[in-house]
């Protein structure tokens, strides 16, 4: 009998207590110019042998994490694909080893190379090597993992962005970059836009559609609102390989779907007030993955707030969509 238990984090809001150590987010370690890991073993599955075990999760639309173990005699192999149209960091680490004996490193950060399609299948990965140590008995292993959106080589390039919603609605900055209550770390350049829930929300720049949520509801400031699953988002592809980041958007609001070009000015969903939240409101950033699959890098941008006016948007000021 093969045993596989799991224990899975997933990274986008802001980091929980330290009573919730397998959940990383916002307020984690700022990127601080780690090394990037070498590039991936990647495999055919079908010569590993035969398959013990295989689950799924970090699952949005777009696509999935797919882990996998594989036994041939006594060799034992931990495997993931992504389903993600995307790159996507993990740190990850195997613990409570039962009847296995490790091989190498039973924790690390991988890349997942992205699928070429959202749902199609990315490279399976090697995580881990491991022997079985008696064959009449089953094995265990615990996996806990950490994901980020994005390759962390990607860097912007010059572009100035324009404002998330339609001409003639005008909203206040309610935190800008370097935010007190949530933009530091992963977030740290973030700006939330005071827009009432239904808020029709726009583009501010040409990609594709690479990840969208639409099935959370609720919100609040405890901790187990910043679970990625517990907030509606859109992340857009640009053509930089950098990711728009769209948060906190209305249940079932979204109208652009994984794999789809959008424009500028274009309508991606409907603002809301989901996931780690005490007000309705709109959340965007630049950003990527950042090299340690836990924390995301954040960039700074411009936007065009009027016809010969570009800045980077201030906390308390109001914008005037003009375009």
């Amino acid at each position: 009998m093969r045993v596989a238990l799991v224990l899975v984090g997933l990274a986008l809001g802001c980091e929980p207590p330290a009573t919730r150590p397998i959940y990383s987010g916002d307020y984690g370690t700022p990127y601080a110019g780690e090394p990037a890991p070498g590039p991936p073993r990647t495999v055919d599955p079908s010569s590993l042998g035969k398959l013990d075990d295989r689950f799924v999760d970090f699952a949005f639309d777009g696509g999935q994490l797919e882990f996998a173990m594989y036994r041939d005699g006594d060799h034992v192999v931990q495997l993931v694909r992504s389903h993600y149209a995307v790159p996507v960091m993990i740190a990850w680490s195997l613990t409570s080893l039962e009847n296995l004996a490790p091989s190498g490193p039973t924790s690390g950060v991988a890349f997942l190379p992205p699928a070429a399609e959202p749902s199609g299948a990315g490279a399976a990965v090697v995580l881990a090597e491991m022997r079985e140590l008696d064959r009449t008995q089953r094995y265990r292993r615990e996996l806990q993992f950490k994901a980020r959106f994005g390759d962390p080589r990607a860097r912007p390039t010059p572009y100035i962005y324009g404002l998330p919603y339609p001409h003639g609605l005008t909203f206040s900055v309610l935190q800008g970059f370097h935010g007190s209550f949530s933009h530091r770390g992963s977030n740290e350049f973030a700006v939330d836009f005071d827009c009432p829930v239904a808020t029709p929300v726009l583009a501010t720049r040409p990609g594709v559609v690479v990840v969208a949520n639409a099935a959370a509801q609720g919100s609040g400031t405890t901790p187990e609102f910043l679970d990625y699953k517990r907030t509606n988002f859109v992340l857009i592809r640009h053509d930089d390989g950098t990711l728009g980041e769209y948060m906190h958007l209305s249940p079932s609001g979204i109208g652009v779907t994984p794999g789809q070009r959008v424009e500028r000015g274009q309508q991606l969903a409907l603002s809301g007030n989901t996931g780690y939240s005490s007000t309705p409101h709109l959340h965007f950033q630049v950003m990527t993955a950042a090299e340690d699959g836990i924390t995301a890098r954040s960039f700074p941008f411009e936007m065009a707030v009027a016809p010969r006016r570009v800045e980077a948007p201030m906390q308390g000021q109001r914008y005037a969509a003009w375009e």
